[in-house]
Formats: structure tokens, sequence, C-alpha cells
């Protein structure tokens, strides 16, 4: 059995399309058909958790990943990010359990030309960044029998999706005003679509190779690179137009390139990852036939 934390956000949303439903005990911090509540939060509630359903494996999602929100609430971000990945760990320990603690390749400082490898050192630019860090430090010393994974741009949960894809594409597919979007040219990284990350989670937690994976869909693009594939695969009239980071301003900083490589998959010829490109294409595709054939219906 895998006990899930965060399973009802946009990652989680994919877990059923991986996974067998009976090979799964979804938690989330509400609690929703099929998902019993579980607050990260609270050590008590964790333990008695694991203690009971005694899974082989925690794959934590749970996390907060609101950038701007961890850098205006930092105490919120440490206590989710940092405080809720001690208590799973601790259960981990605790019960023998394999760990899978998803991290962000936005812990680096953005200023390499490549891309990050998990032999970088991470040098965060902002909060959410730094509390992921620590998360990622505590299940190194608490508990050898992990997979911490790092994330790129994660993108996938459909309505779920509230992140750069789902605001751009819910545009172009809803109107916007003047009929073009604005998105910036001069931030990079590795766009990472949830049910493609989750499948190689699968594959990799079952290997015994415990250690720090970068998980990724390969190649680099900027927000307005996306922003022009999302437009052109929805067939849109969507005019993407070019420019900087200066015209938002953001509570928190953000690092020039995330732009990493799956470097260690690679060497252990573990890297099933595809293209992103393919990947926001069998994304957006999986995303809008659906609710096109509702509406001829």
């Amino acid at each position: 059995m895998i006990l899930v934390t965060g399973a009802a956000g946009m990652t989680g949303c994919h877990l059923l399309d991986v996974y067998g439903e009976d090979e799964l005990y979804r938690t989330d911090l509400s609690e929703s058909p099929g998902i019993d509540r579980m607050d990260i939060r609270v050590l008590d509630q964790v333990m008695q958790m694991v203690r009971r359903v005694r899974p082989h494996l925690i794959l934590h999602l749970a996390a907060e990943t609101d950038v701007d929100r961890c850098e205006k609430e930092p105490d919120h971000a440490f206590l989710t990010n940092y405080v809720g990945t001690l208590n799973v760990t601790l259960a981990c320990q605790r019960y023998g359990v394999d760990l899978v603690y998803v991290s962000t390749a936005g812990v680096f400082n953005g200023h390499k030309d490549g891309p990050f490898t998990e032999f970088d050192t991470p040098a965060p630019v902002n909060i959410y960044a730094r509390s992921k860090l620590e998360g990622e430090k505590v299940v190194q010393t608490l508990h050898p029998r992990h997979y911490i994974v790092r994330a790129g741009w994660l993108f996938g949960g459909r309505e779920r999706d509230k992140k750069f894809v789902g605001k751009i594409a819910s545009l172009c597919l809803n109107g916007c005003r003047d009929g073009e979007i604005r998105a910036v040219d001069d931030k990079f990284g590795s766009p990472t679509y949830a049910r493609d990350f989750l499948r190689m989670v699968r594959h990799l937690s079952g290997t015994g190779y415990y250690g720090l994976y970068h998980v990724v869909n390969h190649g680099v693009g900027s927000r307005y690179d996306i922003a022009v594939e999302i437009a052109r695969i929805l067939q849109v009239g969507t005019r993407v137009v070019r420019t900087s980071s200066d015209a938002f301003v953001l509570p928190a900083p953000r690092p020039k390139s995330e732009f990493a490589r799956n470097y260690k998959l690679e060497l252990l010829g573990l890297d099933h990852m595809q293209q992103w490109r393919d990947a926001l294409n069998d994304y957006l595709v999986s995303w809008t036939v659906p609710s096109k054939v509702a509406a001829l219906a």
C-alpha cells in the first residue's frame, strides 16, 4: 500500500492515471470522496495514519507551492514544507517505510548557462525554494530509505491547474482581453507534466536506487515559449506578446533559470521522460478533447 499526502492537489489528480486505486491510500488536508483527512503539520495525525495504514511507501506530495504566498508568509511556508516533511519523515523512520519527497528544481540561484544537475549546489533565491530545500535536508539526515525528486515547472490537473499552463490555456480557450497574452521571455525552466512525473516516480521507487533525482521533461523553454506552444496546440487566434519580468511586480524573486537535467536517471539508464512539447500536447489534448465531445453530444 502507498500512502499519499496532498492527494487532492494538481499532481494528485493524476494518481489514478498511473497507479491502481487499490494500491493507494490517499490523504489531504481536506477530506473528500476517496481521500481521508490528514494534516502533515500535526505529528500525532501523521503517526496515527501511518500506524493504521501500514504502507510500504509514502508519496509525499503535500506542500505549499504558492511562491508568492510563501514569500509573504514564511512561517506558513516552513511549517508546511519543513515541519510537515519532518513529521512524515519521522513516521517513515519509526515504521520502516520508504519515502518519496517531491522537491523543486527552483532550489538553484539560476546563474548557469546550461542545465542544473543533481551535483550542482543549491542556493535558493526565495522562501518557497528555501523551505523545500530544508525539507530535502531533513529527509537526507533522518531517513536513508528515501527518493528526493525535484520537479520542474509542473503542469497538469485540468481544472485544478492554477499555475502558468492552466492559466494560459484557460485564457486561450475562454478569450482574453484584446485577444493577446503577455508572457515573459527572460525566465527559463523545464516544464514537467505531472502524469509523466508520477510515472517516472513509480518506476524509480521500485528500483531501490535511493537518493536525489531530477525528474523533468526534456528541454528548456521560457514562459513565452510555453505560451506560444499552448496557443499553437489549441489552434486559437490568441496572440502571445513577449515581455520582460520587470513588467510583473511579484512578492517573491524568481531565478533566471530553473532548467534542469535528469542526469542521475541518465547515468542509471532510467530516464524515460519525454520532451516537454510532446508532454504539453498530450496534456492539452487530454484536457480539451473530452469537453469538446461533451459539447457536441
